[in-house]
């Protein structure tokens, strides 16, 4: 008989690993409706909640601005790429790297440019949960960026991106998405 029972182990490890693919999954789900939510408007599609171009005079000069010289049109973009990175495990320490300026800047807006210090420490505001969430996944795959920490380096050469095919090899046992 062939046994096809999967075991799993109820440690911190494994409490852990749940933790942080919720966190990576919720965030990449936020970054994916809310560039969804941008780009659905572009084309005249109904949003999945409307953009929000800030309450104060500073937010929305910021966001307007941002949306004026195209940078809105790249961050929202970002945010549907990396939410998708997130959704689907792939690229994920990249995606996180790549979601951590605009999650700073979401943070910036709602604390500073709304002036929503009270809402500092809450858990259900995603203006400063997505940066929160966005360190603390950040911080699970810091292994994966180690290596860009080198204290001292040297530039590779044209033969280094022969190793590109490598990023598409199915992880080892001891590494986890």
């Amino acid at each position: 008989m062939n046994d096809d029972r999967i075991e799993i182990a109820l440690n911190a490890g494994t409490l852990w690993r749940a933790v942080i693919t919720l966190l990576r999954l919720f965030l990449g789900a936020w970054m994916l409706n809310s560039g969804y939510s941008y780009w659905a408007q572009e084309f005249g599609w109904p949003p999945a909640f409307p953009q929000p171009f800030g309450t104060l005079p500073a937010s929305n000069q910021m966001l307007v601005t941002m949306v004026e010289v195209g940078l809105f049109d790249f961050v929202k973009t970002v945010e549907v790429i990396g939410g998708l990175c997130l959704i689907f495990g792939v690229f994920v320490p990249a995606a996180t790297l790549l979601l951590l300026p605009v999650s700073a800047v979401v943070f910036y807006n709602a604390v500073f440019l709304n002036l929503r210090t009270d809402r500092l420490f809450s858990p259900t505001y995603m203006g400063v949960s997505c940066l929160y969430i966005n360190v603390i996944v950040a911080l699970a795959y810091v292994r994966h960026y180690l290596p860009m920490l080198a204290l001292h380096s040297a530039p590779g050469s044209l033969r280094d991106l022969a190793a590109l095919p490598t990023i598409f090899k199915q992880p080892d046992s001891n590494q986890h998405t």
